[in-house]
């Protein structure tokens, strides 16, 4: 079922950020628990340096700049720091991560996300920890947008939970009723395909030549001899 908020077709931050928020939703609902521990960090340090404004404000707007400016230094020099912090936590800590969460039997699901600038694919990294001891396993997953988003912009849950439940087998496990088969998942993709990629891909079946070899390239003529 579709939600009623519609996003443009042609803005990748919004499709990502729809995504994103989709996926926490869903693996709670499979009974992980979420750790909130990396923006619970950025929270704090964002609400500190947001204080620390606050407090210089306070600072000169009661006693005159003159009589505060050493506190006003000191001050940007910690907002400085802290800016810089967070920098460095969000590109180099957090690595775009979407979700982690726990299972009450021991096993860890982390995920992150990221998309490319002109490309509509999503591509996760998942790695999964079968007990707390236990070494990571991580698999990428890369999809296209239209596999979720309808053509009005609307997020479809059903086949997203689909792909994570069939590319990832600790959601899968969870969520055994997601499961869609290799077989059935070609069968989609097929059915998403133009009419000249079919002929494509027979053609490449019955001749054994690439289908990007057989797929004719517009606006190129041969030229005379």
């Amino acid at each position: 079922m579709a939600s009623q908020e519609k996003v443009s077709v042609y803005n990748l931050a919004d499709l990502k950020n729809t995504t994103d928020d989709a996926l926490p939703n869903y693996l709670n609902s499979l009974s992980f628990t979420q750790s909130h521990t990396l923006s619970d960090m950025r929270l704090a340090i964002g609400y500190t340096a947001f204080a620390i404004c606050a407090a210089t404000f306070y600072w000169d707007y009661t006693y005159g700049f003159e009589s505060t400016k050493l506190y006003t230094a000191a001050a940007v020099a910690v907002y400085t720091l802290l800016n810089g912090i967070l920098t460095f936590w969000i590109f180099y800590v957090e690595k775009g991560s979407v979700y982690i969460g726990t299972l009450k039997t021991g096993e860890k699901i982390s995920v992150t996300s990221e998309i490319s600038k002109f490309k509509p694919v999503y591509r996760l990294r998942v790695t999964t920890w079968a007990s707390k001891d236990a070494v990571g396993v991580t698999r990428k997953v890369e999809r296209e947008f239209k596999d979720w988003f309808d053509g009005k912009g609307q997020f479809v849950a059903l086949p997203f939970q689909q792909m994570l439940a069939s590319s990832v087998a600790l959601i899968g496990k969870c969520d055994p009723q997601r499961v869609v088969s290799k077989e059935v998942e070609k069968e989609k993709v097929e059915d998403n395909k133009t009419m000249d990629e079919k002929w494509a891909s027979l053609l490449a079946e019955s001749t054994g030549v690439e289908a990007s070899e057989t797929t004719p390239v517009k606006g190129k003529k041969r030229s005379k001899k």
